[in-house]
């Protein structure tokens, strides 16, 4: 487990040290958490509702919501 800023991620992809890339992100005030699945296939988002509606909005990033995820 590492500690750090959000924008500062990008290092953790890049450590000589560890043979895998994080898989998991989660806000230090619990707010919302980023999880990438083992094979690499998704990333699944949980959190506010603001963010959620934003994420597919965003031009940057390709997302759908999960149909049966309220």
């Amino acid at each position: 487990m590492r500690e750090g800023r959000l924008g500062d991620a990008g290092v953790l992809y890049d450590q000589s040290e560890a043979d895998f890339s994080p898989a998991n992100f989660w806000a230090g005030d619990h707010s919302w958490v980023l999880c990438t699945d083992c094979g690499l296939w998704a990333t699944k988002v949980a959190g506010s509702p603001a963010l959620i509606e934003a994420l597919p909005n965003d031009s940057d990033i390709e997302a759908v919501r999960l149909p049966w995820a309220h």
